[in-house]
Formats: C-alpha cells, structure tokens, sequence
C-alpha cells in the first residue's frame, strides 16, 4: 500500500504535473466565472435615486397608515407639500496656479482657477459625476382629513405625532374631519 501512495506521491513532485494541475485549477475558476444557463446574473442598484414624486407619496402613505393606527378608521386622506425638488451635491475639484512674470522690471501675475468634477466609469463604458449626497426636499405642509379630525383629543394627537415624526411646526399641520 506504501507502494503505491510512494509512487504517486512521486509523480505529483514532478514540473509537468504541477504544471497540468495549474491549468486545470485557473480554467476551472475561469469556467466558474461565467453563468450558466437560466441563472440572471443581478445588476447592483446604481441610480437609488428617489425622485421628489416618489418620496412625496411615500410619506403620504406612512401618514395615512399612523393617522389610521391613532383614529381606528380606515378613511383617511393626506396630501403633502414640498419646497422643492431633490438636491444633488457632486464631487468637485479646484485648481488654483498662479504665475509670476517680470519683463522690463514690471511685475504682473496671473492666476488661473480650473473647477470641474470627479467622474467616475460606468459599467456601459461611460462616465458619470460622483454623487456626494442627496438631500431630500422641505416639506411645506400637511393636511389630514380623517374621521374624528374635528374632535380636540384626536386632533392634538395627530398634530403632535406628525410634528415629531416629520420634525416640522404645528404650524405646517392641518387636520379636519370628514364628514361619515
């Protein structure tokens, strides 16, 4: 038995088979590599970007449903305002040089000042500026029909939780009732 694990042992020392396993090994990894067939190979999500619209309905509907957790009913109708848009705020570079000249003893210098942005390669080949942060819109206001809107505990109730929910005045709240 010896024998046997000696002489393979052997034959695994020498160049040309380590070779041969070498290749084998990187063209199973680079075989690896590729999807077969049926499997979707997943693109990560770039763009996350949030447009003003989405994120305007998006606290509506998380209104409705804490309007709804506080009141008990169903029927309830929020409309929300924003300031403005969605701000972007891009990766920048500033390039200041300054130069001296002396001709016929007078002095003179100019400074140039060079801006651009940092771009970064798309996947496509192309290139795009790099996103620092977004900054999602003010929200002006908040109006709130429900059923029970016109009744003072209920009011307060609602107008405290959306003022600290949305860290916004009590001013910027409105709340009614609707009629059954």
């Amino acid at each position: 038995m010896n024998d046997i694990l000696n002489k393979y042992v052997s034959k695994l020392r020498s160049p040309k088979t380590l070779i041969i396993v070498g290749i084998l090994g990187i063209a199973l990894i680079f075989i690896s590599s590729f999807p077969g067939k049926g499997e979707t190979v997943e693109k990560p999500d770039t763009a996350g970007a949030v447009t003003a619209q989405e994120y305007r309905e998006q606290l509506e509907k998380d209104i409705a449903d804490m309007v709804t957790d506080i009141t008990g009913s169903k029927r309830v109708s929020v409309i929300v305002t924003l300031e403005n848009g969605v701000k972007y705020s891009y990766a920048d570079t500033k390039e200041k040089t300054a130069s001296d000249k002396t001709d016929n003893a007078v002095k003179s210098s100019d400074t140039e000042l060079r801006e651009g942005y940092v771009t970064v390669k798309t996947k496509d080949g192309g290139e795009q500026a790099l996103l620092i942060t977004e900054q999602m819109p003010e929200i002006r206001g908040v109006a709130v029909v429900c059923e029970g809107g016109d009744l003072e505990p209920i009011n307060e109730k609602i107008k405290n939780t959306l003022t600290a929910a949305l860290n916004i005045t009590s001013k910027r709240v409105y709340i009614c009732g609707r009629k059954q």
